[in-house]
């Protein structure tokens, strides 16, 4: 507080001439030099003593003006620990005007106390933006303004504004804002936006430009095979027929995962227990058997279609690899377990298991140990499991197998 408004809050009382003689007998007192301001502390021994020497209304007053001095310097020490950018301004000329900031603001935008008493807008404000410089103060919602600001060096950067407008002590107006930086959140936002577009292109050129020839190329092979009497031709045509095929469903893979890294951004509530069913109607189990522990009811909130894909998937990775000790010649049986235990979804089967080693390696794209497998499954798990904003890892199950736990999954119908 400056000298000036300390002897005119106390001239409101008892007139400035006197309040002037009170704070100077009050500096006298403690010692305390003349000066334009004063600090917090010193504000408050000055009222402090003036309230000793008076009574009434004015030792009232100086009371008021030492709880105010406190709830400032909470509020100061309060700022210097807020890790967002703050600047606090007053309203008494034509554009918000810096009474103070903090360590964040000096740090993000390259400005420091130096700048207190300057106009805002003209400090960080893009010129274009600068026609009302006062209204975003009091329409910032609690959602808060994405808006762009300039730093010191001319950097554009992106926040989200959010301002809460008061009357302080003496009546005037001040505006306190807080500005969080997405800057990188909307860089990378752009970036995927750049990459989905070129997903959907790399999709439209795999699906008709490939996928129609090899269609073509697959009709001619089977046609040929019938017509052919040449037993050895007809096994070579076999051949072609079998690596036309094994190309149709690495093409059918590499859609699925390109689609699948699309970000879900529209959940809806999904009843876990009913996808995992219908998952398991879509694959083939021969003679694997399902096991369902989840509570009843259980909704989360996912994309319902990708889930489901993420149950096929899982579910034909433990098909396909079986139990290790099925006997020679017979099914590969398997026993898949679902179960739901303290927010995190499991999926686990009894057989043989992802060695320590390769349970990175697993999710990458290509990978498999099966002569069949295109080595995308896993992927598209992964793919389907990032894009709704999850983590999953692979473990060793109760019996040995694999036991995969996803985590970071939201409940309930909101």
């Amino acid at each position: 507080m400056d000298h000036d408004e300390l002897v005119s809050t106390f001239g409101q009382t008892v007139g400035v001439e006197k309040a002037r003689s009170l704070v100077d007998d009050a500096l006298e007192d403690l010692g305390i030099d003349r000066a334009e301001t004063y600090s917090s502390h010193e504000v408050a021994d000055i009222c402090e003593t003036i309230r000793r020497n008076t009574d009434g209304y004015l030792e009232i007053v100086a009371s008021e003006i030492r709880v105010r001095e406190k709830a400032q310097r909470r509020f100061d020490a309060l700022l210097e620990e807020i890790s967002d950018p703050v600047v606090t301004v007053s309203f008494n000329q034509s554009s918000p005007v810096v009474t103070a900031i903090n360590p964040a603001f000096e740090e993000t935008f390259g400005y420091g106390t130096e700048v207190i008493g300057e106009s805002l807008p003209e400090l960080i404000v893009p010129e274009r933006a600068r026609a009302d410089p006062i209204d975003l103060w009091f329409r910032s919602d609690e959602n808060g303004t994405e808006i762009d600001r300039l730093t010191a060096d001319g950097e554009r950067r992106t926040f989200i504004f959010q301002s809460v407008v008061v009357s302080s002590f003496d009546g005037e107006i001040e505006g306190y804002g807080i500005y969080t930086d997405i800057t990188e959140r909307k860089r990378r936002e752009r970036t995927l936006e750049r990459q989905n577009e070129q997903l959907e292109r790399f999709v439209s050129v795999v699906s008709h430009d490939l996928r129609n020839p090899l269609t073509v190329a697959q009709g001619n092979a089977e046609l040929a095979a019938e017509l052919s009497s040449d037993p050895e031709v007809g096994e070579r045509l076999e051949g072609v027929i079998a690596a036309q095929e094994r190309m149709g469903t690495l093409i059918d893979d590499l859609l699925t995962l390109a689609s699948q890294g699309k970000i879900v951004d529209d959940p809806c509530p999904v009843r876990l227990e009913a996808v995992v069913s219908r998952s398991w109607q879509y694959v083939e189990t021969s003679a694997a058997e399902l096991e369902v522990d989840v509570p009843d009811g259980l909704r989360i909130q996912a994309d319902g279609e990708r889930l489901c894909q993420l149950f096929e998937n899982l579910f034909r990775n433990a098909i396909e690899h079986g139990r290790a000790d099925a006997p020679a010649g017979e099914p590969a049986d398997v026993t898949v377990r679902v179960e739901w235990e303290e927010g995190v979804l499991f999926v686990e089967d009894d057989g043989p298991g992802i060695p320590p080693d390769k349970r990175e390696e697993v999710f990458d794209h290509g990978y498999t140990t099966s002569a069949e497998g295109t080595g995308f499954g896993l992927a598209i798990v992964e793919a389907i499991v990032d894009a709704h904003g999850w983590a999953i890892d692979v473990d060793e199950g109760r019996t040995g197998g694999a036991r995969f736990a996803i985590r970071g999954i939201s409940v309930g119908d909101r």
